[in-house]
């Protein structure tokens, strides 16, 4: 599997990822002005969670994803305008769009190349938000337990994103000014099937642990499951949010 490639891993994305909270939706769209039939680019959008709600406030959704099987799943369940391109190359002419996302994507970025990018494609007073969820591993029993067994199967992977300070790497080109911070929690009941596929979906793990401690995570997490009896799973995220303009 290589880093970064969701081929093999774009069904259990579809299946098993957790959308965003509307509400902090609602509050950036309201802090941009942006109104219906807005022209908005969503980038990164892998399957097309975060475009769906894009769409359903109304905007006008162009999805930008270069990885062939997620888009697959993204054009056949979400109805937006799909391209095959990138962060840094979206295809998009010039101040074409009002504005621009990036939902659990940003980091895969060249985030130089991808600024500049972002910038030339945006009309005059346009912006662009980056955000993630974050489990909220403190607050469930099962996700501390996980932690706890990633430690030891696979002791080297890491969420580098979470302590990446994006309030200042999203001006560090001077293509984007003021940034806001802004989060919400929210809590998603996953049945114990969609909670084993939310962990096959992750690429940075299965890259790092590879076939044989990945397994081991597996079975371990399968047979935890199975112990305390967890057939629905709640898992509390924080989604974090930054809008530079």
């Amino acid at each position: 599997m290589a880093w970064g490639d969701f081929t093999e891993q774009a069904a259990a994305y579809r299946l098993s990822r957790p959308s965003y909270p509307v509400e902090l939706l609602e509050e950036i769209l309201n802090e941009a002005d942006l109104v219906v039939g807005d022209p908005v680019a969503d980038l990164g959008a892998g399957t097309g969670i975060f475009s769906q709600l894009l769409l359903d406030q109304g905007l006008e959704v162009t999805a930008i994803e270069p990885n062939a099987e997620m888009r697959k799943y993204g054009e056949e369940t979400c109805q937006v305008t799909w391209l095959d391109a990138t962060f840094e190359q979206t295809g998009l002419p010039d101040a074409s769009q009002k504005w621009c996302f990036a939902a659990q994507a940003f980091h895969w970025a060249d985030v130089p190349k991808s600024l500049a990018e972002i910038r030339r494609i945006l009309g005059p007073g346009g912006g662009f938000t980056a955000l993630w969820n974050e489990r909220n591993n403190g607050q469930s029993e099962i996700l501390s337990w996980v932690q706890e067994a990633l430690s030891r199967h696979v002791p080297d992977f890491d969420h580098d994103y979470r302590t990446r300070d994006w309030a200042t790497e999203l001006v560090s080109t001077g293509d984007f000014t003021m940034v806001t911070p802004l989060s919400a929690s929210h809590t998603v009941r996953m049945s114990k099937a969609r909670f084993l596929e939310l962990w096959r979906s992750n690429n940075q793990l299965n890259t790092i642990a590879g076939p044989e401690r990945l397994a081991a995570f597996f079975a371990d997490l399968e047979d935890h499951l199975k112990t305390i009896g967890a057939e629905e799973i709640d898992v509390p995220y924080l989604c974090k949010a930054w809008t530079a303009t």
